[in-house]
């Protein structure tokens, strides 16, 4: 899980550059990272849209209106969460009701105060924070800070589906820490616990942003690999294998090594999914750990 910028971002989709520059103008105010987009089309081609907290929408604006864009927002498992505030000349009480069905957590129309907008901007935004830290004690193994076993197996149901409604590739890949229970019986669990920690923060280290890390076991690690192929997600699992073993500890000699599976959706259950994956893992340390081990024998090494 990446760390986010503590600035609240927010971004402005409106048509009229003289009502974005003042919406602007107030924010401006207080301390936000401000974006503009000058329709719901320009701010889809925006790849960082999901990493805002707020967003302020008109409704009517060439191409997609503002209530087409709130849907497209709403559908999509990345941006369903970023709250939604209109401000619109549109004060019929359809249109609100409108704008509430699609998702909308508040309705502001044109001409409206800058004092009360700043006074929902901040409510809106300090409700999201709150969720959010929430959410996050919710789906966040607490030792690791990786995402949890029950988030995981939500998520990858998303992924296989947006995989098969876009026709793109989905990878997974399992490790597993060798001779753990030595190491826990060995140095004790404290020493354990942060062998998993130095384990995790490597893992975050090398994937990707889009990437989805989680502990899936007690020393089991589950990576989600978004629009990824198996040749792709081999070479991942490769180098978090090799960052783990050059990983320095304080006792001299001492050294963790990790076995892997590596599996690209064939068309699977999300079970069957991890289960195949699962089993590529525990090859790998049948056949003497330390390896990455996938469904391709060409891919395969000994280490």
């Amino acid at each position: 899980m990446k760390n986010r910028n503590p600035i609240s971002s927010i971004l402005i989709v409106d048509d009229d550059p003289e009502i974005s520059k003042l919406i602007n103008c107030i924010l401006s105010e207080e301390d936000y990272d401000v974006e503009i987009a000058i329709s719901g089309n320009d701010a889809i081609k925006n790849k960082e849209i999901k990493s805002f907290d707020l967003i302020l929408l008109d409704v009517n604006m060439p191409g997609m209106n503002g209530f087409e864009f709130c849907h497209l927002l709403k559908d999509s498992f990345e941006t369903k969460d970023i709250p939604i505030i209109f401000i619109t000349g549109n004060s019929l009480p359809k249109d609100k009701v409108r704008g509430f069905d699609c998702g909308a957590i508040d309705y502001i129309t044109k001409p409206f105060s800058s004092i009360e907008l700043l006074a929902r901007v901040k409510t809106h935004l300090e409700l999201k924070h709150n969720k959010d830290l929430l959410k996050e004690m919710a789906l966040m193994d607490g030792l690791t800070k990786l995402y949890n076993h029950s988030y995981i197996h939500e998520r990858l149901s998303e992924e296989i589906s947006n995989t098969r409604r876009h026709n793109l590739d989905l990878s997974l890949i399992m490790f597993d820490l060798d001779h753990f229970k030595m190491v826990n019986d060995t140095y004790g669990h404290k020493f354990g616990d942060g062998v998993l920690k130095k384990v995790s923060s490597s893992i975050q280290d090398i994937i990707r942003e889009e990437d989805i890390a989680g502990r899936y076991g007690g020393e089991e690690f589950i990576i989600i690999l978004p629009n990824t192929d198996r040749d792709s997600a081999y070479r991942v699992a490769e180098k978090i294998r090799d960052s783990v073993k050059k990983i320095s500890w304080i006792i001299n000699d001492f050294q963790i090594t990790i076995s892997g599976g590596v599996h690209t959706l064939e068309g699977e259950s999300v079970n069957d999914f991890i289960d195949t994956t699962d089993t590529l893992l525990y090859k790998a340390k049948d056949s003497g750990r330390d390896r990455i081990i996938t469904s391709l024998p060409t891919l395969n090494k000994i280490s």
